[in-house]
């Protein structure tokens, strides 16, 4: 998809920010820190059909051959799940996937990691319930529904792994919202990957150049 120049800018500044304070920020800090309200009135009902959509939007910044080339991918998805249902919410590729279920009275939302490079990844979660119902989608709008039977449940995941040649910061969020007819998820990612070496398969999000932004 194509986006103006200004406005990958500033997708590009947000997505950086989110990254940094993803890396330097602890569970209690990313606990306090609760996105606010939308201004977009809730859904009273439910989408009753399976909706399934992602986006990706990357830059990448090449320096010169000395130095380690990154990128920046911004992410973001949103499913509707009937009753019963299990799958897959937003695919991060080479590192995971967000997996929700809407089971009977515990609809969950969870990410399934399938990085294979070097270093094991550290891992946070953060979750907790919303005291109102907000839609968070950075290359969009999605509905912003009005819970039943539950809370709406804001779920962070932190995902920092890799080694010398490459290593790469994953910032996460969703939120999933308990419906009459079923659940609807939200999720949003921010991938930072730095390469030195492209041995690694994180770094297929620099080698591919068809996705190239370049910046500076």
């Amino acid at each position: 998809m194509r986006y103006p120049r200004a406005t990958r800018a500033a997708i590009l500044a947000a997505a950086v920010g989110l990254v940094c304070a993803a890396c330097t920020s602890g569970p209690a800090q990313s606990q306090s820190s609760r996105p606010g309200p939308s201004t977009v009135s809730p859904v009273a009902h439910p989408l009753l059909t399976k909706l399934h959509q992602q986006g990706e939007l990357r830059f990448v910044h090449l320096h010169s051959a000395s130095t380690n080339p990154t990128a920046v991918t911004v992410l973001a998805a949103s499913r509707n799940l009937q009753p019963g249902q299990q799958g897959t919410v937003l695919t991060v590729r080479r590192v995971g996937n967000l997996i929700g279920s809407c089971s009977s009275g515990h609809p969950a939302v969870k990410f399934r990691f399938t990085y294979r490079g070097a270093g094991p990844p550290t891992i946070t979660q953060v979750q907790q319930p919303m005291a109102k119902p907000v839609g968070l989608y950075l290359l969009g709008n999605t509905p912003v529904y009005s819970p039943s039977g539950g809370k709406q449940q804001f779920r962070f995941f932190q995902i920092v792994a890799g080694g010398e040649a490459a290593d790469f910061s994953l910032a996460l969020w969703a939120t999933l919202t308990p419906l009459a007819g079923g659940c609807a998820f939200s999720a949003n990612g921010v991938l930072r990957v730095r390469c030195s070496a492209f041995a690694d398969p994180i770094c297929a999000y620099i080698a591919r150049r068809a996705a190239w932004a370049h910046l500076g």
